[in-house]
């Protein structure tokens, strides 16, 4: 009978605790069913916004197959005012700046690629929080930055602008290693210092990978330079 009788006791109190504590429970409830339902909603927004912009990237490339210049820059502006918040808007400034210098229009290409360095320096905190935890569809990628320097240093080159072309080169060259050092040796030996063209060739052959079919043409510049302490594979 004892047992009986505090079993019901036990009842009453939790149902007496329930009718104290309905509210914070239904509350706790609602907003955690709001918080993966929105959480997949706007996943969902995500997927389809990459997907918009994907399209109008691929427009883009297409485009720039047929060298219409005009076209792909019109779509490379929709990426960046609409979809900044996708890879594809740095990609297609990316695409575009290539497109560019083939075409001669070595200014655009610059300010494509002064762009897409800009954005990569400042994406913006929930872009870097959303690639800190590898959330699908985030806007920037931290390997673009280095690209991007080395094909604006080879633009500035092509203008004559040598020291600025050389300031480029003197970021974090990330997997470009031995591109940043080789630009760097040919723009040394375009301005006459042989010394220090010698330097950059070492090290870009020292940074090379043994299989890298680069590395005989790296040789060949070394040898040209007659007393370089070329660095054997």
């Amino acid at each position: 009978m004892t047992d009986h009788y505090d079993e019901e006791a036990q009842v009453e109190q939790l149902r007496q605790w329930l009718r104290d504590n309905w509210f914070p429970l239904a509350s706790g409830l609602a907003l955690g069913l709001a918080a993966i339902f929105g959480w997949q909603g706007w996943g969902q927004h995500q997927d389809g916004r990459a997907s918009d912009a994907s399209h109008v990237f691929g427009d883009l490339g297409k485009a720039a197959g047929q060298n219409k210049y005009d076209d792909a820059k019109a779509m490379a502006d929709r990426l960046v005012k609409d979809f900044s918040d996708t890879p594809y808007a740095a990609a297609g400034a990316l695409k575009l700046a290539e497109l560019g210098v083939l075409d001669g229009k070595l200014d655009e290409a610059a300010a494509r690629l002064q762009w897409v360095i800009q954005f990569e320096q400042n994406p913006g905190f929930m872009a870097r929080v959303g690639a800190l935890l590898h959330l699908r569809n985030k806007a920037y990628d931290a390997g673009l930055l280095p690209l991007a320097r080395l094909r604006l240093a080879q633009v500035l080159w092509q203008q004559n602008k040598a020291d600025e072309a050389l300031q480029q080169l003197a970021g974090d060259a990330g997997t470009y290693a031995p591109l940043y050092a080789e630009l760097r040796g040919d723009i040394k030996l375009s301005q006459g210092d042989r010394a220090a063209a010698r330097g950059a060739y070492e090290q870009a052959l020292q940074a090379s990978a043994a299989d890298a079919v680069s590395r005989d043409g790296l040789q060949r510049k070394l040898d040209d330079l007659g007393d370089a302490a070329a660095v054997k594979s």
